[in-house]
């Protein structure tokens, strides 16, 4: 019976000091700004910079690292506010516009604040490393991962849709919609 409470009693401390760990880890990180933004690691690991490249860019990647979560947020929001107004029966097609113009404006915002990063990260690498860079643009950042973005594919609007995840926002499963494998097939 001691053994018992004795391991039982091992594992409640082995799981507190993990889960302390972990926290502290996680505040490090988002202090230093890369949590916010972590494909700036994947990145730059994908393009091979140097550890020099890599310091020069560390104040880069902090400044635009602070301000993409808010830029995130902001579409997500214009494009809920939208929906909202699309499902409510009551609202005007002038209430419809302006919701569409904010969230246009919402993801020009990011989208400038992208070509921004890349047009400052471009100037600390090698010929050899813009290159690659260019061609990753052409492909989308979620080549990186070894696959297609997730959602519904260009031209289908932002998120998986079609039910998939919460509030259309997951990446989907591929399982259904224009896009999928044998859509309209029997």
């Amino acid at each position: 019976m001691r053994r018992v409470l004795g391991a039982v009693f091992l594992v409640i401390l082995l799981a507190a000091v993990s889960y302390g760990a972990t926290r502290l880890v996680v505040r490090k990180t988002a202090a230093a700004g890369l949590s916010a933004c972590p494909a700036f690691g994947v990145l730059q690991d994908y393009l091979g910079l140097t550890p020099e490249q890599r310091d020069k860019l560390a104040s880069v990647d902090a400044q635009f690292a602070a301000v993409r979560p808010q830029l995130r947020s902001r579409v997500w929001e214009t494009r809920d506010d939208l929906i909202a107004t699309l499902q409510d029966p009551n609202s005007t097609r002038a209430q419809a516009m302006e919701k569409a113009r904010e969230f246009c404006a919402a993801q020009q915002a990011i989208q400038i604040n992208t070509v921004e990063y890349i047009t400052e990260l471009r100037q600390h690498l090698t010929p050899a490393q813009q290159q690659k860079l260019a061609g990753l643009v052409g492909r989308g950042m979620c080549a990186l991962t070894g696959g297609p973005c997730g959602g519904r594919g260009a031209g289908r609007g932002s998120g998986g849709g079609m039910g998939l995840g919460m509030g259309g926002r997951g990446r989907g499963n591929g399982c259904c919609g224009p896009a999928a494998p044998g859509w309209g097939k029997p």
